[in-house]
């Protein structure tokens, strides 16, 4: 089966280059949240979704392709997850340092939603009072390469007893990493019912962690990470700047990224508070370089809506998010299409690969992958 053919790319040392990686309408109309793993040999491997419609439809997959180069040419897209009658899978891998294991967070979502096929669109989105996520633990022997069937984490582990109306709960893994120390931070979203309101369908999310010590065989739930803000703290991003030491951004409806932090390794977080990164109601991604220093792409336009998700921009931090240098912009766009919903790593060679959702909005609306791939030094020249 061939999906597409992914155009060869290239990577000029100190420079940006941004590529069409694979276009709305092939395969699927949309293609959005890259997820990159690097294998120990090198090999690197992206993921993603694709689905037609509404990101909640149940036809949704997970495909992937792989780069033995360094992220210059990559595999014909093949399909890595699938279930389409429970909903759409994804899955964020995290090979174990200094060890030949690897896990996998698999969440699945099953959302009700109206299609108008014939126009291809969602004419009624989902009740996410109604939805139920899924997360389950799959184990690897090979760095990654394959998984076991896995084990299905309770859902009262995530929501620490509060459950929606009905059982379960509703919400994302967004980050998991592994500290100096060995531990395992799996840190996630979900709609809280204490702070949520049915009857007005009014959402409101908290952030809490899953911690592990003997790599993922058993958890504990962190203190949660709340905002008194409109729909609450979502999509967290985690960096350890010191041993134990964490550093956290998370989206908000506030008009900026918020931020808190953890001493403990994630057993605990400061009261959230406001950072100096404007932005939409719109993820940011952000990781610890080689250099120590920290790397956050977002988009940089202070609004309380989810609009404008553009430009996409850089920024670097030596201390450990204290400050922050000015955004370098990686991709701008125009009325109401969007650049979000992306995904980095940093190769092994210093190189960051940044996949990027980039939302076309006309009829049918279609989502293409672009990528980026850019190093420390193009950051730091501007």
């Amino acid at each position: 089966m061939k999906i597409a053919r992914i155009a060869p790319l290239a990577y000029t040392p100190g420079k940006l280059e941004v590529f069409s990686f694979i276009r709305g309408g092939i395969g699927a109309d949309y293609h959005q949240n890259p997820c990159f793993h690097q294998f120990a040999d090198g090999e690197v491997r992206v993921s993603w979704s694709a689905y037609d419609f509404d990101e909640c439809s149940d036809n949704a997959v997970t495909l992937y392709a792989s780069s033995r180069d360094r992220g210059l040419t990559w595999s014909a897209p093949q399909v890595y997850l699938a279930d389409y009658p429970a909903g759409p899978l994804t899955g964020t891998i995290l090979r174990l340092r200094d060890s030949a294991e690897a896990i996998m967070l698999v969440q699945q979502v099953r959302h009700r939603i109206v299609v108008d096929e014939a126009r291809r669109v969602a004419t009624a989105g989902s009740n996410y009072f109604e939805a139920r996520t899924h997360v389950v633990l799959r184990r690897s022997t090979d760095g990654g390469r394959s998984f076991d069937h896995g084990v299905e984490l309770p859902h009262a582990q995530f929501t620490g007893g509060k459950d929606l109306p009905g059982g379960g709960f509703y919400g994302s893994v967004d980050e998991l990493l592994q500290l100096q120390s060995g531990r395992i931070v799996a840190a996630f979203m979900f709609m809280d019912p204490a702070r949520s309101d049915p009857s007005t369908r009014r959402q409101h999310y908290s952030i809490a962690c899953l911690l592990s010590d003997d790599g993922g065989r058993t958890w504990r739930r962190s203190s949660e990470i709340t905002a008194d803000t409109p729909r609450g703290a979502m999509e967290i991003q985690i960096a350890e700047i010191g041993p134990g030491r964490l550093f956290a951004l998370f989206r908000t409806k506030a008009g900026c990224l918020y931020q808190t932090a953890s001493a403990d390794g994630g057993e605990t977080w400061s009261a959230s508070e406001p950072s100096p990164l404007t932005a939409p109601e719109s993820m940011a991604r952000m990781i610890r370089l080689q250099s120590g220093n920290l790397l956050v792409v977002y988009n940089n336009v202070s609004s309380t809506t989810q609009r404008p998700r553009y430009p996409l921009v850089a920024a670097l931090s030596p201390d450990g998010g204290r400050r922050w240098s000015a955004p370098r912009v990686i991709a701008e766009e125009s009325g109401t299409n969007q650049l979000s919903n992306h995904g980095m790593i940093q190769i092994d060679d210093g190189r960051i690969l940044l996949g990027i959702s980039h939302y076309r909005d006309m009829r049918p609306m279609t989502s293409d992958l672009d990528m980026a791939i850019f190093d420390e030094a193009w950051l730091n020249h501007g």
